[in-house]
């Protein structure tokens, strides 16, 4: 869409520069514009998601029935799962988070704030891939955010935390740009909101920390990080909040939904989680700390998710006709939108501590994690001089309906193990698959699994090609 006095292309100008027709696709790169911190932190994120999407397969081989006798150390696949969901949950979500904030404020950043918080979070993700080496480091599955209990792998999550939190700030504090790089209202603000909840479950962390007993290390952890933890996953609502915002806007171009109502909506959803870092420094033990924390996530997330969904699916009703019903768009947010609400139909069947719950939580952080592919496409066009011509996402469309597919196949078999009572965080020899039920659960989820690694995997493979091409596209338009 253009913007008042925007200077349009003539004839006097190189044969290679926008056309009118790319001036007028919303959100398309077309100056000289800093965008270094936006691919930065998009490097972490998918650095992140590599090595995640490694130790995932190792995981799902993990638990299928049949192979589980070859592996005898079930400390092996628990220091796999720890550096595996710190890296899809935390690393990935908020990198995605931050490189599009840093797309958003673009070159209002400023640029010693950018060296310190990069450096302390390339320091964080190395710390954490150090620690898991560590002799005899044991691994902690608190939820949320597991840990291995060894000062260097603590040290490095504690990094990447001050990293990502400078960047948070910074980001609050930095008007968005208004130039041709611009995004639009909606999703500026969800990504505010994204960031002020970051902060807060960083704040939270802090005051849990200071107030929680010497204890278990099981014991301690999981106190320090269920506060934080609970308002980490309304910080990653908010982000996909944003992406579905941004999708919808590039696909239909128009805006879903009006700022002020958006700034309403999202203010009931952070605004809540203002008392968990008070409750943590009042301390840990307390039995309001740890009911409030599933009070908040219970209670504040579905609301606002499925008024926002419901705007959208109106939206896209209103702007039916002579749309492109095959794009890409369309299938991040139809998947992410479905797999938001299967999430919260396996969360509302949870009674106790099976296979149900991962089975909820792998379809609510796969609805954030095919949002971030899917926008990530755009993001890849928008980062490289318009002069580099990209081309159109090939079979993306292929891409993200395995992920999200598998994802979805994965979580329900999880669900069907689980409603047999199979127990959860157990792997190799420690399953006790009793019935056919589970056997059948833990085939269909291996197989779901699978198919989202592929996905997976086909998405690595189109991001590091055109993360690869940026310097060339740069230098050949120089």
């Amino acid at each position: 869409m253009l913007r008042r006095g925007m200077r349009l292309p003539t004839a006097a100008m190189p044969a290679v520069g926008p056309t009118l027709q790319d001036q007028s696709r919303p959100g398309v790169a077309r100056d000289g514009t800093s965008v270094g911190a936006a691919k930065g932190w998009f490097l972490f994120a998918i650095g992140s998601l590599v090595l995640a999407g490694l130790l995932s397969l190792l995981l799902v081989v993990g638990r299928l029935p049949f192979l589980g006798w070859l592996f005898t150390d079930p400390l092996f696949f628990k220091r796999a799962l720890v550096v595996h969901v710190d890296l899809s949950i935390v690393v990935w979500f908020q990198s995605g988070a931050l490189a599009f904030l840093g797309l958003a404020m673009g070159p209002r950043l400023n640029r010693g704030v950018l060296a310190v918080a990069f450096a302390l979070a390339g320091t964080g993700v190395l710390g954490l891939l150090c620690g898991a080496l560590m002799p005899g480091a044991m691994p902690v599955l608190s939820n949320y955010v597991p840990v291995i209990d060894h000062p260097v792998y603590f040290g490095g999550l504690i990094c990447w935390f001050a990293g990502a939190g400078i960047f948070f700030a910074h980001a609050l504090m930095t008007p968005a740009r208004t130039d041709a790089r611009a995004l639009n209202a909606g999703t500026v603000l969800a990504l505010r909101a994204a960031a002020a909840a970051n902060l807060l479950a960083m704040v939270t962390f802090v005051g849990a920390a200071r107030t929680t007993p010497e204890a278990a290390p099981s014991v301690y952890y999981e106190l320090v990080f269920w506060g934080g933890g609970h308002v980490l996953q309304a910080a990653n609502v908010a982000t996909m909040l944003a992406l579905w915002l941004h999708l919808l806007h590039r696909w239909t171009g128009r805006t879903v939904l009006r700022s002020g109502a958006m700034a309403a909506l999202l203010a009931a959803l952070v605004l809540p989680q203002v008392v968990m870092p008070w409750l943590a420094f009042l301390g840990t033990t307390a039995t309001s700390y740890f009911s409030m924390a599933t009070h908040l996530m219970r209670w504040t997330l579905f609301p606002v998710v499925l008024v926002v969904l419901a705007a959208a699916v109106a939206h896209v009703w209103r702007c039916r006709s002579g749309l492109n019903w095959r794009d890409y768009r369309l299938v991040g947010f139809a998947g992410s939108a479905a797999l938001t609400v299967l999430g919260f139909i396996l969360g509302a069947l949870i009674r106790s501590s099976t296979t149900l719950v991962p089975g909820h939580y792998h379809c609510a952080i796969g609805a954030v994690t095919i949002a971030l592919m899917a926008a990530a496409y755009d993001f890849c066009t928008d980062v490289v001089p318009l002069e580099a011509s990209p081309e159109v996402p090939r079979r993306a469309r292929l891409q993200l309906m395995l992920f999200g597919g598998g994802q979805a196949i994965f979580g329900l078999g999880f669900a069907l193990a689980g409603a047999y009572g199979l127990g959860r965080k157990q792997y190799g020899v420690e399953q006790h698959v009793r019935s056919v039920g589970e056997y059948l659960g833990l085939s269909v989820m291996g197989v779901g699994g699978l198919v989202a690694v592929a996905g997976g995997i086909f998405f690595l493979a189109v991001m590091l090609r055109r993360i690869l091409t940026w310097r060339r596209r740069s230098t050949q338009t120089a």
